[in-house]
């Protein structure tokens, strides 16, 4: 057992247990423990909760530090209900606090409404199905029988729907019309629970036949490869006759069958295949027997191909995210690209042909990089870079765009193409598919940051920058028609070296100030102009550049660094020296755009942070509006307090139990002050300070 001293007689708490008497089954409630005045710890004081009810303590088990007067808090969410006592005990031996009494009672919330969806346009003589869904709470303890009614004449099957008891489930009924009219079809389930409005159905008399029909297939073919076409029966019921389509095209090839037919009686679809023998352009039609409306006519372009064909890092048919990327000659050249930053993107567009194929070309194979990749929408999560990627579920005969982020990668080996870092060297896809075009032209922003913008811990306490605030500005910003440069570097700050090995150079490095004034820039120890080791963000005339190129600087730049730099107890005076310079410095690469200072959240939460860190920001921004008072587009992003305590406050639900990083949920309220601030600037002049109270 560890020595405990204490100032206090030993028969006395060592210290207090508070927390509240009612407790509710399922729900969480919070109890603290603090040292007792004069209590002086000399080694650490676990302590452990424990309850006469049934339930779950969060974490097991608290642990009061060595000198701490400080507050220690964990939850207990109870599983019964009753009334029981609430006690700890601890790991020296001292005097424990009185238990508590707390009671716990399970809270009815049970569903008391349910809602009604079905058709309202239907046909006399054919059922149409309805469905009863309970609404939100929990379910009855006992079944509920529910009539459906209808004004107009038909048969409900069944005629009374039970709602089970225990189950929140939905059940279904049909209702078949036997005359066309409009009217109301409701539900009644006798007062047990809040019935929903009618619908309103229109019934029409006996559909008649279908009376035309559509062709759906791909219009890029291959020479010699099968391409399948659709045909589909249009609204209607069955014709009683058999119905031969026959297809026709300009270009020569074969159709399989020849002809295809339409049994009576039958609205199914069917298909066939045309294979081109030559390459060109041809008309593609279709004709029928009966009477019904052919299709529009469409082209169709069969192409030769001898292999599959890559499509080069250069290719207009790729877009990656600006300022992020190098490449085989600098910033450009045709065999890679490579990032070593979390939430940088690339885009990709190829038409497809009817039977794609595409492999991604990721490196180095030794990488710790792991990307997440969204194909026409549609997410794959969490996907290690570390070799060639196949992709499945590529559209047929369309456009299909990929974009891919790098979510997270080790905070070592990453700078100066390290290891750790991403590249990407080209998508080969199969012959008869083709690039499509991206256009680049769009104004941007760069987003710097640490850990907090690289979304370290954000997702349930791994890494992913797609559950960072960054990942949700870049997202809105986007829809505002801004692309985003996302460059953070987990631990780097002003004038602190980034990444576990500290290899990264901090973002802009000062020494020898005085009074947050002055001091020595270092170019070689920082990064602020540097897309990676030895390759430079600024074009030829010193500007700020989205891929190297002269006259593209961003339109904003936000940063949110100086957290690390606190953390690490850097100089105080050179932190608030280079925030200022660092301001001075983008001005000068980005004479138009919007500069946003960020006040780490962590700054207004006084248990983490010295009181003297608020005050160097507001000093640094202070100086450089001396210095420039004309300059109107420099804005404070300030939390305020009551956000940061409110964020501070609620471990593991939007902070890290251990309270150093913000979880999802925190970011997205972090994201929703960022991106309203930069993009309500964006729109006025006036206001040049955010703060949130």
């Amino acid at each position: 057992m560890s020595d405990t001293s204490t100032d206090i007689p030993l028969i006395s708490p060592a210290y207090t247990l508070t927390g509240p008497a009612s407790l509710s089954v399922g729900s969480k409630a919070n109890f603290s423990v603090t040292p007792t005045a004069g209590t002086t710890l000399s080694a650490p004081l676990i302590i452990t909760p424990t309850c006469t009810l049934s339930g779950t303590f969060t974490p097991a088990t608290v642990t009061l530090p060595v000198g701490s007067t400080s507050t220690v808090t964990f939850t207990f969410t109870p599983t019964e209900a009753g009334s029981g006592t609430l006690s700890t005990t601890n790991s020296a031996g001292l005097t424990d606090p009185i238990a508590l009494s707390v009671f716990s009672i399970a809270l009815s919330n049970s569903f008391t409404t349910y809602t009604l969806t079905g058709a309202t346009s239907l046909v006399a003589g054919v059922a149409s199905t309805y469905t009863i869904t309970p609404g939100s709470g929990s379910a009855l303890s006992q079944a509920i029988a529910i009539t459906p009614l209808c004004t107009l004449a038909g048969t409900f099957s069944p005629a009374v729907v039970s709602l089970p008891a225990d189950s929140n489930s939905a059940v279904t009924f049909t209702f078949t019309p036997t005359a066309s009219g409009v009217g109301t079809l409701s539900t009644n389930s006798n007062g047990s629970l809040t019935d929903p409005g009618d619908l309103f159905i229109t019934v029409a008399s006996t559909q008649t036949p279908f009376t035309q029909y559509s062709l759906t297939g791909p219009q890029a073919l291959t020479v010699g490869s099968a391409a399948t076409y659709t045909i589909t029966p249009g609204i209607g019921t069955a014709n009683t006759k058999a119905i031969t389509i026959v297809p026709n095209c300009t270009l020569a090839g074969t159709f399989s069958p020849q002809t295809s037919t339409i049994p009576a009686g039958s609205t199914a679809p069917l298909t066939f295949t045309f294979t081109p023998s030559v390459a060109g352009t041809g008309n593609f039609t279709v004709t029928n027997s009966a009477a019904l409306s052919n299709p529009v006519a469409f082209t169709v372009t069969a192409m030769t191909f001898s292999s599959a064909y890559t499509l080069t890092v250069d290719s207009s048919a790729f877009l990656f995210s600006p300022g992020n990327w190098t490449g085989d000659e600098g910033r450009d050249g045709s065999l890679w690209r490579s990032t070593w930053n979390p939430g940088a993107w690339f885009q990709i567009s190829w038409l497809a042909s009817a039977t794609p194929t595409a492999t991604l070309h990721l490196g180095p194979e030794n990488t710790g990089a792991y990307i997440t990749y969204f194909l026409n929408g549609v997410a794959t999560r969490d996907i290690a870079a570390k070799t060639d990627l196949t992709l499945s579920n590529i559209l047929p005969g369309q456009v299909n765009r990929l974009e891919v982020f790098l979510t997270r990668t080790p905070a070592s080996d990453r700078w100066n193409k390290g290891n750790n870092c991403l590249t990407i060297s080209g998508l080969t896809i199969d012959p008869a598919s083709s690039a499509a075009y991206i256009v680049a032209e769009r104004p941007w922003g760069k987003l710097v940051g640490d850990d907090t913008t690289e979304g370290t811990s954000a997702d349930a306490g791994s890494d992913n920058v797609l559950s960072s605030y960054a990942y949700f500005l870049l997202r809105g910003m986007e829809t505002a028609g801004y692309r985003t440069c996302i460059s953070a570097c987990a631990g780097s700050g002003y004038i602190t070296a980034g990444d576990s090995t500290k290899d990264v150079p901090a973002f802009y490095s000062v020494t020898g100030s005085s009074n947050g004034l002055g001091g020595a820039y270092s170019d070689t120890k920082s990064r602020w102009n540097l897309v990676d080791s030895g390759i430079s963000a600024l074009d030829s005339s010193g500007l700020l550049s989205s891929y190297g190129d002269i006259g593209t600087p961003p339109s904003w730049i936000a940063f949110n660094l100086l957290s690390r730099d606190a953390l690490a107890y850097a100089n105080q005076s050179d932190a608030q020296a280079a925030m200022t310079q660092c301001l001075t410095a983008h001005r000068a690469a980005a004479p138009d755009a919007w500069l946003f200072a960020i006040m780490p959240f962590g700054f207004r939460y006084a248990t983490t942070y010295s009181v003297t860190w608020p005050q160097l920001f507001t000093n640094a921004v202070t100086n450089y509006r001396l210095s420039n008072p004309d300059d109107d587009k420099v804005v404070v992003v300030d939390p305020g307090t009551d956000l940061a305590v409110l964020l501070g406050s609620n471990r593991d639900w939007y902070m890290t139990t251990d309270g150093s990083q913000l979880l999802e949920t925190g970011q997205a309220i972090f994201a929703s002050v960022v991106s309203s601030t930069i993009l309500g600037s964006m729109t006025t002049h006036n206001d040049r300070t955010y703060t949130y109270y």
